[in-house]
């Protein structure tokens, strides 16, 4: 699963990626500026960056003060046009955070996975060994966190 992920290679190798790894999941975000990167022409589809399929696209929806977080599991293109697709990536702000938690670091420093503490409380492994949050418990551990750290 990955979050805001650019286009990372052709057709072909979009093709050859879901054969071997077919359980992929895209998570995009509203506006998010980066699943939009490089850029997809339509009129040459063969010789233009390509997602692999599939894509989940967080978006809200709604009029006035009603506004409901969906979350729209896309076609299995990669390239839904009624996704992210469907909207000009011009937010760098929707990259950040995704499912309410903050996708950045305050330093520099090389990749790896970084865990709050308190993640590990809320989420769960399963029999492979990853750990599996819902958005529900997500938002629990922020809004604890938010009060003072009293957990109930």
């Amino acid at each position: 699963m990955t979050f805001g992920q650019p286009r990372v290679g052709n057709a072909a190798f979009s093709s050859y990626y879901s054969q071997l790894v077919p359980n992929t999941i895209r998570v995009t975000n509203e506006h998010d500026i980066v699943p939009h990167l490089p850029p997809y022409y339509r009129y040459f589809p063969q010789k233009t960056y390509h997602h692999f399929p599939r894509e989940v696209w967080l978006h809200n929806i709604g009029v006035g003060s009603l506004v409901y977080e969906v979350e729209k599991v896309c076609d299995g293109s990669g390239e839904d046009p009624n996704c992210s697709r469907s909207v000009a990536g011009n937010s760098i702000a929707d990259h950040l955070v995704y499912f309410g938690a903050e996708l950045m670091c305050e330093t520099w420093r090389s990749c790896g996975i970084v865990m709050d503490s308190l993640a590990k409380e809320y989420g769960k492994m399963d029999v492979k060994g990853n750990i599996v949050f819902s958005r529900d418990s997500i938002l629990r551990m922020k809004t604890e966190t938010n009060m003072g750290g009293d957990r109930m």
